[in-house]
């Protein structure tokens, strides 16, 4: 038994933030039917399949052109018979389909509907189109990245997507959770857009105190120095030495007492005042060591530190990510191929998920004709369904 396997979810959304959220349906136990296109989820052929494949376990997938009657019945009947239904359709859109949460709420009055979109339902950017980077630009967080006398630059995870799509999935278990209390069905509005604003929300206050906007600081820190990125021997090393204690063990470690008397380094407001000389006086220590080795050291002592490392590292070479189950199999639709993908970031004494995902990816349409089986449809009128290019299957 798992907490959400009496829940039915219509999955109406493509991309990143839409799937992720349903994923995390789905590996908690609900059915979750993806609902895809003639040309498949518009992600499927991006990197080869590896922008999908991660965010698309534990559904199955229905192929259906809901610009014809009879793919539009079936779409149709499955909101209507629904628990929750997750969309990321432009607004709108759904409307000229009466697949809109006001709508399908005149058929299912309970539904909790969740719209996810780029900038929300109402307000003036409601129409435009938004993608996790264009968010990142328009929501303040690209100003404050990169360096000082250089452009801004975007962060290449698709962060405000995973960001999105976790918070909605949160959102639809609070509706769940009201709505078993005895509650009404909801409509959930949630955007890209909003998400970004509350992950900037202690630059938004202490620009609202102080007046003061943040500034691209490359790889330094805030409140403290040393605070940064740091060469070694055979990379670099992230350093916070985030108060007088941790500065002290840094010096015993790099056997740098006198870094502890200097009157320009005697304490954080003084440390930053003169960052770079500090940093001059640092670098050769760190040259001395690789990154591995430098981490080990200060962590050791309690000077919280992370050596850079790269995908290659984390994949071929980190124990910890072992340790944790963190990299897991799964399987790309698109090249038909087992590969690798990150796990879900949670882990539950009891038995609810053991971090494997409970399925791989389907391809596009590799459920249909299960679906709509499960529909009561017969055979002769799934085979009419196929005939009038309604439905698609993979097989």
């Amino acid at each position: 038994m798992k907490p959400l396997d009496d829940l039915t979810v219509v999955d109406l959304t493509q991309s990143i933030a839409g799937p992720v959220c349903t994923q995390l349906l789905a590996e908690m136990g609900a059915t979750v039917l993806k609902v895809e296109p003639p040309s498949g989820d518009s992600f499927r052929n991006l990197m080869n399949g590896n922008m999908f494949t991660p965010f698309n376990h534990g559904k199955q997938s229905l192929c259906v052109d809901m610009k014809t009657d009879g793919g539009l019945s079936i779409v149709t009947e499955l909101v209507d018979e629904a628990d929750v239904i997750v969309e990321s359709f432009r607004p709108g859109v759904l409307e000229k389909y009466d697949l809109d949460y006001e709508s399908v709420t005149t058929r299912n009055e309970d539904v909790i509907y969740c719209s996810l979109s780029g900038f929300g339902r109402t307000g003036p950017y409601q129409s435009y189109p938004g993608y996790d980077p264009c968010i990142q630009a328009v929501s303040g967080l690209m100003a404050t990245t990169g360096y000082s006398d250089r452009p801004p630059v975007r962060i290449r995870a698709s962060l405000i997507d995973c960001g999105t799509g976790a918070n909605a999935a949160f959102a639809i278990l609070a509706a769940v959770r009201h709505r078993d209390r005895g509650g009404d069905g909801t409509h959930i509005d949630i955007s890209l857009f909003d998400v970004a604003i509350s992950w900037m929300s202690y630059w938004i206050t202490n620009y609202d105190q102080s007046g003061s906007l943040p500034e691209r600081a490359g790889g330094k820190g805030i409140g403290s120095a040393p605070n940064g990125v740091f060469p070694t021997a055979d990379g670099h090393i992230y350093v916070a030495a985030l108060s007088e204690a941790m500065y002290e063990r840094l010096c015993t470690v790099l056997d740098r007492g006198d870094l502890l008397e200097e009157d320009r380094f005697q304490t954080i407001d003084d440390r930053m005042d003169h960052r770079e000389a500090l940093r001059d006086e640092l670098i050769p220590e760190f040259t001395e060591f690789t990154s591995a080795e430098l981490e080990r050291k200060l962590l050791d002592a309690g000077v919280p530190a992370g050596a850079v490392q790269t995908v290659r590292d984390l994949v071929e070479n980190d124990e910890h990510v072992e340790a944790r189950s963190m990299i897991v199999d799964s399987y790309n639709p698109e090249v038909d191929e087992q590969v690798l993908a990150a796990s879900l970031p949670f882990r539950f004494s009891s038995n609810i998920h053991d971090g494997q995902f409970s399925s791989r990816p389907p391809k596009k349409g590799e459920h249909t004709d299960h679906i709509l089986e499960a529909l009561s449809y017969s055979d002769d009128e799934i085979e009419r369904f196929h005939e009038r290019d309604a439905v698609f299957s993979s097989s």
